[in-house]
C-alpha cells in the first residue's frame, strides 16, 4: 500500500519554525553537507528560485558573495544579498536583454554555481511530467552554457523517467564529476532526484 501523503512533516514544521518559504530548503542543505560545494564570497544563479527558500539559505552560505534569483513568479523581498531577476530562465533572449554581467555581482559575466529546484507543472501522468522535467533540465544546462566559471558547481532537480539518462549524460560532457543523489527530505513517494555537477569544463 502506497504510503499516505503527509503535507505537515517533520520538514514543513521545521521550516515554519525557521522561518523558511519552504521545506524544500532542507533538501539543499542535505546535499551542501554531503559535496560541500557552496563557499562564502560565491556568486550563485538560483534558478526557478520561488517562493525562494534556496536563496534564503544560500545567503547565509554566501555571505558576501552574491545570489541571483530567477524566476518568472514574482519573489517577495530576501537578504541584502539576493538580487531577484523577474524572468523565464527558459527564454535565452530575455536573460540575454537583461544581460548577466549587469546582474549584482556578475561584473565578469560567469557566476560560481548554478542551482535549480525547477518542477513543471505536474498533470499527474509520470510519462508526461517526467518529460517536461528534462526540458526545464536542458535549459538549466544551457544556462551553464553560457554564464558558469570554468570548474564551477551545479545542483538541479529532475524527475526520473525516460530522458533521465540523456540529460546526466548531457552533464557528464560539461562537468568532470556528476553524480545523482537523492535528499532524505524528499518525500519517499516523490520521484525526484539531484544532478550535482562539480568542475564545469568550460
Amino acid at each position: 500500500m502506497a504510503k499516505p501523503y503527509i503535507v505537515r512533516d517533520k520538514y514543513f514544521q521545521r521550516a515554519k519554525q525557521m522561518n523558511l518559504r519552504a521545506r524544500s530548503a532542507f533538501k539543499l542543505e542535505e546535499i551542501q553537507k554531503k559535496f560541500k560545494l557552496i563557499k562564502a564570497g560565491d556568486v550563485v544563479a538560483d534558478l526557478g528560485a520561488a517562493p525562494g527558500s534556496w536563496s534564503q539559505m544560500l545567503s547565509q552560505w554566501v555571505e558576501k558573495g552574491r545570489v541571483l534569483a530567477l524566476d518568472l513568479q514574482e519573489i517577495e523581498p530576501l537578504a541584502k544579498n539576493v538580487a531577484i531577476y523577474q524572468m523565464d530562465i527558459t527564454d535565452q533572449k530575455a536573460i540575454e536583454s537583461i544581460g548577466i554581467q549587469n546582474m549584482d555581482g556578475c561584473a565578469n559575466g560567469r557566476v560560481d554555481g548554478v542551482v535549480a529546484d525547477l518542477a513543471p507543472k505536474t498533470t499527474g501522468q509520470h510519462d508526461v511530467d517526467a518529460y517536461h522535467s528534462a526540458e526545464l533540465n536542458h535549459a538549466v544546462l544551457d544556462f551553464c552554457e553560457q554564464y558558469l566559471k570554468k570548474n564551477g558547481y551545479l545542483i538541479t532537480k529532475i524527475f526520473q523517467g525516460q530522458e533521465f539518462q540523456e540529460v546526466v549524460s548531457r552533464a557528464k560532457k560539461l562537468f568532470k564529476k556528476v553524480k545523482c543523489f537523492k535528499p532524505p527530505a524528499c518525500r519517499d513517494r516523490s520521484r525526484e532526484t539531484y544532478i550535482i555537477g562539480q568542475g564545469s569544463k568550460k
